[in-house]
């Protein structure tokens, strides 16, 4: 796969591939060549979110140029302008900040752009984006791609002048698949796009000999198809929640200034800084506002966030899985630490009668292990025990009126991008089906240990659980049957 990227002629190239298959060596192949290709020239690294960049992007990137040979602070540096005793050439087009650059020996450099911070201004020669499937399309072209007219006379002739190289791994939402015009422009016109699928098994002579039975034992088959062997999932028809539109129903939000602050210094950028992120690095979370959770318990465990803000919106901000066969208690504790910075230590726990079931593997129920936990890191806890869970029937016409988004007795619901990645995937694949009591959400996927359990119903069971028993009330006149709170 990476010699067909390197050796084809088309200025668009789009690599669809599975985890381990050389993503970030084709990208630091494309950086490589561009910067020899054409010296001094400005390019453009595309992210969905300056975070995307400094934390899963570059680290690899720089990782598969030290392969190569090509050392950080030798070779190229980033964050930083280069001191002037070594004598580097500086790119035609000049730029007056490099805190967001990184700069080769060859005079030629790679902005960083992101969708959370605006791209405009800029002029480049060409560009690459790693997980190109989470960009904003629309957004991409009017501000990216309008950014490719830098310096034609020097680089007409060159062959990476206007190239783009755009890798990503299958799309798991309905907005990510705008990829997939791609691959169709790519049959019509072939000369001009270049389309490739690829499973990780095209590069196993470059993995370790176990990797790929460490994959399937660590990973369900269903989420082995996807990350694997690049098996595109079956689309979701006649779902629980048909109102809900990505597009519509989504933001993204950084604190980019936060970010910004761990490599706006004279050390530019250091991988180890971005290894474990916390709650400081998002920009939706009020401090002084307490949270709210639910829990989905069993041998699955998962957790939700929310907020509701002072613009009368509730903010869904995470969604925390637990790891394969983990206690809830490690999986709070997770919560906890990511949590640790938030200036207003209370949190609202929204729970029903499975909470009080227990694990096996404890004599503690469910709810005493999450307050215990939540308590013994710091948190005020306020209980809120409802007993019996909503019908489905109610919960679906709930969501009915409340994803329309102009009630005057609800907030406005939305749904972070990123942090949410999980939870937006179970309300995608949640389908429906006519029951005795009315409409139900298909469960039966709960049960199929092949199955990724991230991607069924648990986290879209707990965001329910937030907004029915926090909102519901509101719409008694609408018939409603309200659980009668307990505690």
């Amino acid at each position: 796969m990476q010699l067909m990227v390197r050796l084809a002629t088309q200025k668009t190239k789009v690599i669809e591939g599975g985890r381990g298959v050389g993503k970030s060596t084709v990208l630091a192949d494309e950086i490589e060549e561009t910067v020899h290709d054409m010296p001094r020239s400005t390019n453009f690294l595309q992210g969905v979110t300056f975070q995307q960049l400094l934390t899963r992007t570059l680290p690899s990137t720089i990782a598969s140029l030290e392969s190569f040979g090509y050392k950080k602070d030798v070779h190229f540096v980033i964050g930083k302008r280069v001191p002037r005793s070594w004598k580097w050439d500086e790119p035609y087009e000049a730029l007056f900040d490099y805190k967001h650059v990184i700069t080769f020996y060859t005079g030629a450099c790679y902005v960083m752009l992101s969708q959370d911070v605006s791209s405009r201004g800029i002029n480049t020669a060409s560009g690459i984006s790693d997980e190109f499937c989470l960009l904003d399309l629309p957004k991409f072209q009017a501000e990216t791609l309008a950014t490719l007219r830098s310096q034609k006379k020097r680089f007409k002739h060159k062959k990476r002048y206007l190239s783009q190289t755009y890798c990503s791994s299958i799309p798991r939402t309905i907005e990510g698949k705008f990829i997939y015009t791609f691959e169709e422009e790519a049959k019509k016109n072939p000369k001009d796009v270049f389309y490739i699928r690829a499973s990780s098994y095209v590069n196993a002579e470059n993995l370790p000999d176990n990797w790929f039975e460490i994959q399937r034992r660590s990973m369900t088959a269903y989420e082995f198809d996807i990350e694997i062997r690049n098996i595109r999932p079956k689309a979701v028809t006649g779902g629980f929640y048909p109102l809900f539109n990505e597009k519509n129903h989504t933001y993204t939000n950084y604190n980019t200034d936060y970010l910004k602050g761990l490599i706006d210094n004279d050390n530019g950028y250091e991988a180890k800084t971005f290894a474990e992120m916390d709650c400081r690095q998002d920009g939706d979370l009020y401090p002084n506002q307490p949270l709210d959770i639910a829990l989905d318990y069993g041998k699955f465990c998962c957790i939700v966030t929310g907020q509701e803000n002072f613009l009368y919106e509730f903010n869904y901000l995470s969604s925390i899985a637990t790891e394969k066969q983990e206690m809830i208690d490690k999986t709070v504790e997770r919560w906890c630490r990511y949590y640790q910075y938030h200036k207003t230590r209370e949190v609202h726990y929204w729970y029903d009668q499975t909470a009080v079931g227990k694990d096996a593997r404890s004599p503690k129920t469910y709810q005493e292990i999450v307050v215990e936990t939540l308590r013994a890191n710091g948190w005020t806890v306020i209980e809120h025990y409802y007993g019996s869970a909503p019908t489905h029937d109610d919960k679906y016409k709930f969501w009915g009126i409340a994803m329309r988004n102009d009630h005057p007795s609800l907030p406005i619901f939305k749904w972070n991008k990123h942090n949410c990645k999980h939870l937006i995937e179970s309300i995608q694949n949640a389908k429906a089906r006519q029951g005795r009591l009315g409409v139900e959400k298909d469960k039966s996927d709960e049960r199929k240990d092949w199955v990724d359990q991230r991607t069924t119903t648990h986290f879209s069971d707990a965001g329910d659980m937030i907004a029915y028993f926090k909102y519901s009330n509101r719409l008694v006149s609408s018939g409603f049957a309200i659980p009668v709170q307990i505690r």
